[in-house]
C-alpha cells in the first residue's frame, strides 16, 4: 500500500515537471516573438519581451536537469522552444567565439564606432558634477573614429561643461569635427560631416505629450566622409522610461529578495510603474516609426545607434532595425549582456544597427565610465 502511494506520487510528481516544462518552452517561444506586437494593440506582449533572457536561460536550465535525469524526449521540448526561438536568440546572446582577423587592405580603411550614453558626463551616483571623469577618459583612451554621445549637454553647449574643460584641447585635438551639442546629441568625429536637416525627426519633437524634459526623444542625423564613402549615422534617445524616484525606489524594494514586499509597494508596482511602463512602449513605438521614415529615406550605408531604451527583441527595435539592417553585436560578439547597470535594471538597451557595403568585424560592451549605461563600440570593414 505504502509503495503504490509513493508510486503514485512520483507519477504526479513527473506529470507536474513534464507540464511546467511545456508551459516554460511555450513562454519562452512567446517571449521571443511578442516584439512582432505593437504596444499600441497590447503593452502586455512588449512587458513579456523583457522577460526573455531570463526565461532562457531558465529553459536552458531545465533542459541539462532533464538530460541528466536521462529523460530524453522530455529534454527535446525546451530544446525545440529553443530552436524555434533561435533568430531572438542570436540576437540576444550571440555565440561568436572567434574574432574576424582584419586583413592589411581592411586595415587601411576600417573605421570605429562608439556609442554612449555619458549621462551628462556626471559620475553615477556623485554628489556633485566635478566628481568623477573616467567617461571623459575612456572616450579619449578608445580613440574611435566616429563618437555618438547621447544626454552629452542636456542644458548648456557642451563646451561649457566645467567637467569637459580642462580636457578640451585633447577633445580638439583628438577630433576636429564635432558639434556643439543638440539638445543631448552630440557628435565627436576624426572626418568631416554635414548634419541632414529632416522635418520628419523634428516633428518627433513637436508633439504636445513629449515636451523637452528628461523624458526626452531626440534624434540627429549626420552625413560622415569616411574615406572613400559616405554614412549616414543616425544618433537617437529615445524617450525615458518616466519612472520617478518613488517608482524606482519601489522596484528596488521589491526586488531585494531579503525583504517581503508591503502591499503599498506592490500597488505602487501595479498602478504607477506599470502604467507609465506601458506609456513608454507606446511613445517608443511611435518614435521608431520616425526613425524608420529616415532609414528608409536614406541612401544604402547607413549606421543607426544610441540609447533606444529598449531591449533587442522589442517591437521598437525590430521597426527600426526592419528587414535590411543588422545589429553589429549580434554579429560578431559573444554571449548577452547589459548596457544598462542602475537599480537592477539590467538590460541591454543600446544598439549600434546598420546597413550597406560595410560589416562589423568586432563590437563589444566596455563596462568603464561614469554614466548610468555601458559604452558600445564597433569596428566596421567594407565588403568591396
Amino acid at each position: 500500500m505504502e509503495e503504490r502511494k509513493k508510486s503514485k506520487i512520483r507519477k504526479v510528481s513527473k506529470a507536474v515537471c513534464v507540464i511546467g516544462t511545456i508551459v516554460l518552452s511555450c513562454l519562452l517561444v512567446l517571449s521571443a516573438y511578442s516584439g512582432h506586437i505593437d504596444p499600441h494593440r497590447s503593452s502586455l506582449f512588449a512587458f513579456i519581451t523583457l522577460t526573455f533572457p531570463f526565461v532562457l536561460g531558465v529553459t536552458l536550465a531545465v533542459a541539462l536537469l532533464w538530460f541528466i535525469a536521462l529523460r530524453w524526449r522530455v529534454a527535446l521540448i525546451p530544446l525545440a522552444a529553443i530552436a524555434v526561438s533561435w533568430p531572438t536568440v542570436r540576437v540576444v546572446s550571440p555565440l561568436h567565439i572567434s574574432q574576424h582577423k582584419i586583413t592589411a587592405k581592411e586595415d587601411s580603411t576600417k573605421f570605429t564606432v562608439l556609442s554612449y550614453n555619458v549621462m551628462n558626463f556626471e559620475k553615477n551616483g556623485a554628489k556633485n558634477h566635478f566628481e568623477g571623469a573616467k567617461t571623459l577618459k575612456y572616450i579619449l583612451d578608445s580613440d574611435a573614429d566616429i563618437v555618438m554621445l547621447q544626454e552629452g549637454s542636456l542644458s548648456i553647449d557642451i563646451n561649457n561643461l566645467p567637467l569637459l574643460k580642462p580636457y578640451m584641447n585633447l577633445f580638439k585635438k583628438r577630433y576636429p569635427y564635432r558639434s556643439h551639442g543638440y539638445h543631448d546629441q552630440v557628435i565627436l568625429s576624426k572626418h568631416p560631416y554635414t548634419i541632414v536637416e529632416d522635418s520628419t525627426i523634428k516633428e518627433g519633437f513637436a508633439s504636445p505629450d513629449q515636451p523637452l524634459s528628461m523624458y526626452h526623444f531626440y534624434a540627429r542625423a549626420y552625413d560622415v566622409l569616411v574615406p572613400g564613402h559616405t554614412v549616414r549615422f543616425i544618433n537617437l534617445h529615445l524617450s525615458s522610461m518616466m519612472l520617478t524616484k518613488e517608482d524606482v525606489k519601489a522596484y528596488v524594494d521589491i526586488t531585494n529578495l531579503n525583504d517581503q514586499p508591503s502591499r503599498r509597494e506592490l500597488s505602487t508596482m501595479r498602478h504607477s510603474v506599470a502604467i507609465k511602463l506601458s506609456q513608454a512602449f507606446k511613445k517608443h513605438a511611435t518614435e521608431a516609426h520616425i526613425i524608420r521614415q529616415i532609414i528608409d529615406q536614406s541612401n544604402e550605408n547607413v549606421i543607426v545607434c544610441g540609447d533606444f531604451n529598449e531591449v533587442p527583441c522589442s517591437y521598437t527595435y525590430r521597426t527600426i532595425r526592419g528587414d535590411d539592417m543588422r545589429d553589429a553585436y549580434a554579429d560578431c560578439a559573444f554571449g548577452p549582456v547589459n548596457t544598462f547597470r542602475d537599480n537592477r535594471f539590467y538590460f541591454k538597451i543600446d544598439h549600434i544597427l546598420y546597413r550597406g557595403d560595410m560589416k562589423a568585424v568586432r563590437c563589444k560592451v566596455d563596462k568603464e565610465g561614469d554614466s548610468d549605461h555601458y559604452p558600445q563600440i564597433a569596428t566596421f570593414v567594407w565588403k568591396h
